[in-house]
């Protein structure tokens, strides 16, 4: 044997085992230095850059603001440099306008040239428009914990415990950026105006909020100055009750107490919060951007246990969401997982190999790569997060192939009669090439998923790079630890057990499912055509059966809580809202009796006064029988039978995608708004009739009861009263008035004129009975100067692509997916849609439509990726292609699986079928470089494919199956994020075993075939040797 094949690197670790122990143990103590500064959370951090300009135009109607501000700066923003859409809502004096801009756009540059387009464009806005605001959004700004408070205090008393003992407390907290206190109710003296009696006295409320200024508890009336000090001067009143109030004097005759009733009470607000049907407040906990959630979850926690202990007496804090509960959870199946696939590796290495010794030398391989793909996720910046331990567990499965081809050749040669050191340096080299190559082909193969677009390609760019960084460190340690340990350990050396076993089957080499399975390969490669026919008729079968699968972005996630958006009829107050709300609630009460909802959170009045929203909080996975879609599908028929309000059931997805969870999301577009809401209410009416869709629906109704005042400017002037105070009095008594505040116990309370007293405000003509003082000081209805009319107006615009649209949203009955809803409503708009209007996706189904053709390409990157590889590695085009036309076969093997198990065509899916080509191109190689290796030492075509197929079909067994059963786990999981881990596993465990039948049939049929027109392998080398060889003798 010549001395090459003891020399290389190999050689280096096997004679100093010591440098091979440090080497990886380095990797180990990085990957462990690196768990405690890694961040942890849900997934990564991969937020859409888009900017936010806002704009106030006090007193402007929506179609004021839409034509005048957010057309114009819509067109003005079309210059704007990356770019990719643009939406906006026009509401009354105020324009939103946000830009999405592509994701490697540099958001403050942007911002800034966004500044300067706004500064350019001011000329062509109103005069008296405020200058818009340019801000950069932030998506982590959404609560990660949501608490309520309540129990038989009032809510004031439950806002003071909030804002002050609880608040205090949280902020302790690391990591909490904010804590919003929702639905709180402070204390007031509330003022009721008895307004016949006011007039009679020829009073107006601005009298009485005159009179009320003066009652100020804290004034600052300076400071003194001496010599050796300075002495601050405050006024000192005493304690303000409601009985002093109403002795005020508002002139000589008129105390407040005569015409108004004084009372300290809770204000009156717009917003209330309910929790399980009691009255709460609601705080709302949001985390800096670089806040760990998991530990500000548990932080968090902790925090209210401690909490609990110290409020009154029948006031509980309760937790209605928390991010970190399904973070935890999905984290901690995931790392079962990866448990469970590491045994079952293990167990099978076993299996196939009969000795400790040799499984303990692959099993090494596992925490090595690992543990030290931690340190490489630390130093890139990335997160432990769900698509990272998705990307471990896929990898245990995967990090013991090369170890496992190491050690099995070792032990081959041992049993040939080498030495232990010799066998481990001469096994080792002998495949140092197929290690290498298998490990460059998948670390290629994972480089298109990073091409993907939108949010997803950034989201899997991580999982491509842990999983290609993991197989790397597998390699490493099968070409430096493997050798080491096998020169040691001596795997080769047969026990007396495995003597034993080795007369009855020679160790396994001449067992007979290998005799089997090497007689079915015989007749493959006699009879080329009928495999390859029959491997065709499959192919054909499975991508037949394939068109049914469906599309979804992601498979249907229970990620333990819903939410639903509330709408009620226009001009709904709130106290109706509440009333609609609770049936809502009532609904949900069975379920949080039987145990499967664990706390509902209302919302009334955000969003406006004719919305409400509810937050529903499931039981954890393992209490529950049903999942969360189960329970959303019969809540939606239930909802429907709610008259008055319509609700809108939305669950997140894990991409975090903006408008995810929301079914099917899309608006009509156009130029002409009434043809616009007769289109959509069209294209409403023809959905509900078709069984894709449930619930279709306006995303929100954006009309709204007005009534319009006329004020006739020149009878006013004539009168002496300005428009102002025609404006200051309606405000008055529709609104209130806040003159003033005073202290209490060091606690802000409001003085609030409300009026009262039999002159209710229900409709235009209440207001032509209200009354003004005049510049003479004369009373005079408004009704002499203005004219009130009430009438349905546009609360507010919306323009999706600088065109003016109008959002529906529709859910989707089980087993419809949104790829099939998208289709299907395209073809109904089509329809009935009148001319000039168009649909544009929006939310999940625009990422969906947008990534489809992207997908597509994403897969042929990979395969011409992987093909360039292969041919690289064995300077032959030739061998390439013979095993990159195996993979086809193996993708459609894959896709009959998904169809088989029920499994949708998602982004998890997709990224287990380019993993697919990296693992089958792996196997081919395991078969074909050692081919070649063969005929390099002189072996025919036919004998040394023969020879090469029997001498690898253990280590691809070998490697499949622990694949395979490494991803197991996957499709048994169960709990938080077990549908992404089930969409991979199906890829994996469905197609894995298929594409390693077709590795093994095909390839020796493809190599006899196509091989001879590639040549000698190794020939450019062998000329170069020989002209070397050659030159060199000239010399001598």
């Amino acid at each position: 044997m010549s001395n090459k094949h003891v020399e290389g690197m190999t050689r280096i670790f096997v004679a100093r085992p010591i440098l091979a122990f440090v080497l990886n143990l380095l990797i180990i103590i990085a990957g462990i230095a690196a768990l405690s500064g890694v961040e942890v959370r849900e997934m990564p951090d991969v937020d859409k850059p888009s900017l936010s300009i806002r704009t106030n135009y006090d007193g402007a109607s929506a179609e004021v603001v839409d034509r005048e501000i957010t057309s114009v700066l819509e067109d003005a923003f079309g210059a704007l440099d990356g770019v990719k859409g643009i939406s906006s809502t026009s509401s009354y004096g105020r324009s939103r306008i946000t830009l999405d801009l592509n994701s490697d756009s540099d958001v403050d540059i942007a911002a800034n040239e966004a500044r300067e387009i706004v500064s350019q464009t001011m000329r062509q806005l109103p005069d008296d428009v405020e200058d818009p605001t340019v801000r950069k959004s932030n998506a982590d700004a959404d609560p990660i914990i949501r608490l309520a408070l309540s129990g038989n205090k009032s809510l004031a008393e439950l806002t003071t415990l909030a804002e002050g003992q609880i608040t205090d407390r949280l902020n302790l907290v690391e990591g909490i950026a904010e804590i919003t206190v929702t639905g709180a109710k402070a204390n007031e003296f509330r003022i009721n105006v008895s307004m016949p009696a006011l007039l009679a006295r020829g009073l107006t409320l601005n009298d009485i909020s005159t009179t009320l200024r003066t009652l100020r508890n804290d004034y600052s009336l300076g400071s003194v100055d001496s010599d050796t000090s300075t002495t601050t001067l405050r006024s000192v009143n005493p304690d303000v009750t409601a009985e002093m109030i109403g002795k005020l004097r508002i002139n000589a005759t008129t105390y407040v107490s005569d015409i108004a009733n004084v009372q300290l009470t809770g204000e009156d607000t717009t917003q209330a919060a309910r929790v399980n049907g009691r009255p709460s407040i609601g705080l709302d906990i949001v985390r800096q951007s670089v806040g760990n959630t998991l530990t500000i979850s548990q932080d968090v926690r902790q925090a209210v246990e401690e909490l609990q202990g110290q409020l009154p007496e029948g006031v509980a804090l309760t937790t209605t969401t928390d991010d970190g509960i399904f973070i935890e959870g999905s984290i901690q199946e995931v790392t079962k997982s990866i448990l469970l696939a590491v045994a079952i590796v293990i167990v099978v290495i076993f299996l196939f190999l009969r000795s400790w010794r040799a499984t303990i030398i692959p099993a090494i391989a596992i925490p090595v790569a690992l543990i030290g793909t931690l340190a490489a996720i630390w130093i890139v910046g990335f997160s432990v997060n769900t698509i990272s331990l998705l990307a471990l567990v896929l990898a245990t499965g995967m990090v013991v192939d090369d170890a496992i081809v190491v050690v099995e050749n070792i032990v081959r040669r041992r049993h040939e009669g080498e030495g232990a050191r010799f066998a481990a340096v001469t096994g080792t080299n002998e495949v140092f090439f197929a290690v290498i190559s298998t490990t460059a082909t998948l670390a290629a193969v994972f480089i298109p998923i990073s091409f993907l677009p939108g949010q997803a390609g950034g989201v899997f760019s991580e999982f491509g790079f842990v999983l290609a960084f993991c197989v790397t460190l597998s390699s490493l340690v099968a070409l430096t630890m493997a050798p080491m340990l096998a020169s040691i350990l001596d795997p080769g050396k047969p026990s007396r057990k495995m003597l034993a076993a080795s007369e009855k089957d020679d160790y396994f080499e001449d067992s007979l499912p290998k005799k089997l399975f090497l007689k079915v390969i015989d007749k493959a490669i006699r009879f080329p055509l009928l495999t390859i026919g029959i491997a065709i008729a499959f192919a054909v079968f499975a991508i037949g059966a394939a068109q049914n699968l469906t599309s979804t972005l992601t498979p249907s996630e229970d990620r333990g809580m819903f939410f639903m958006i509330v709408s009620g009829p226009v001009g709904g107050a709130n106290d109706y809202m509440n009333e609609q709300t609770e049936q809502v609630e009532e609904i949900l009460a069975p379920y949080r009796d039987s145990g499967e909802i664990t706390s509902v959170l209302s919302l009334i009045g955000r969003g406006g006064g004719t919305r409400a929203f509810v937050i529903v909080r499931l039981a954890n996975w393992a209490d529950r029988e049903r999942d969360q879609q189960a329970i959303l599908a019969e809540l939606n028929r239930k909802f429907t039978q709610i008259p008055g309000i319509r609700v809108i059931a939305r669950s997140g997805n894990s991409l975090g995608i903006r408008g995810g969870g929301s079914g099917l999301s899309f608006a009509v577009t156009g130029n002409d708004y009434p043809r616009l809401v007769e289109g959509a209410d069209t294209l409403i009416a023809a959905m509900e009739q078709d069984p894709t869709f449930t619930n279709p629906q306006l995303r929100s109704n954006d009309t709204s009861l007005q009534i319009s005042v006329d004020i006739d400017r020149d009878r006013a002037l004539e009168l002496g009263i300005t428009p102002d105070t025609v404006a200051d009095t309606i405000s008055a008594v529709t609104q209130g008035l806040t003159p003033t505040s005073v202290f209490i116990d060091g606690e802000e309370v409001d003085l609030t004129v409300n009026p009262d007293g039999g002159w209710p405000v229900n409709d235009a003509s209440d207001l032509e009975r209200m009354f003004a003082r005049t510049s003479e000081g004369n009373i005079i209805p408004l009704s002499s100067v203005a004219t009130f009319q009430q009438v349905l107006s546009q609360a507010s615009y919306a323009r999706e692509g600088g065109s003016l649209a109008i959002s529906i949203n529709a859910n989707l009955p089980q087993g419809v997916d949104l790829g099939q809803a998208v289709e299907r409503m395209r073809a109904i708009a089509q329809d009935v849609l009148p001319q000039g209007t168009s649909v544009t996706l929006l939310g999940e189904a625009a990422e969906l439509d947008s990534g489809r053709a992207g997908t597509l390409l994403i897969f042929g990157i990979a395969a011409i990726i992987v093909f360039l590889v292969l041919a690289a590695q064995f300077e032959s085009f030739v061998s390439a292609l013979i095993i990159m036309i195996t993979v086809p076969f193996g993708l459609a093997a894959a896709m009959l699986a998904i169809l088989i198990t029920g499994g949708t065509l998602n982004y998890y899916s997709q990224i287990g079928l380019v993993m697919l080509i990296g693992v089958m191109a792996k196997n081919g190689i395991l078969i074909v470089e050692f081919a070649n290796q063969l005929r390099e030492r002189g072996q025919d075509i036919d004998s040394a494919i023969r020879d090469a197929v029997s001498l690898r079909i253990r280590p691809v067994m070998m490697t499949m199956v622990s694949t395979v059963f490494g991803g197991l786990p996957l499709i048994l999981t169960s709990g938080a994020g077990a549908e992404a881990r089930i969409a991979v596993g199906w890829v994996v465990v469905g197609g894995l075993g298929f594409a390693t039948l077709f590795t093994l049939f095909l390839i020796p049929v493809l190599y006899r075939w196509i091989a001879p027109l590639g040549g000698e392998p190794g020939a450019a080398s062998h000329r170069l040797d020989q002209e070397v060889a050659s030159h060199i003798g000239l010399t001598d």
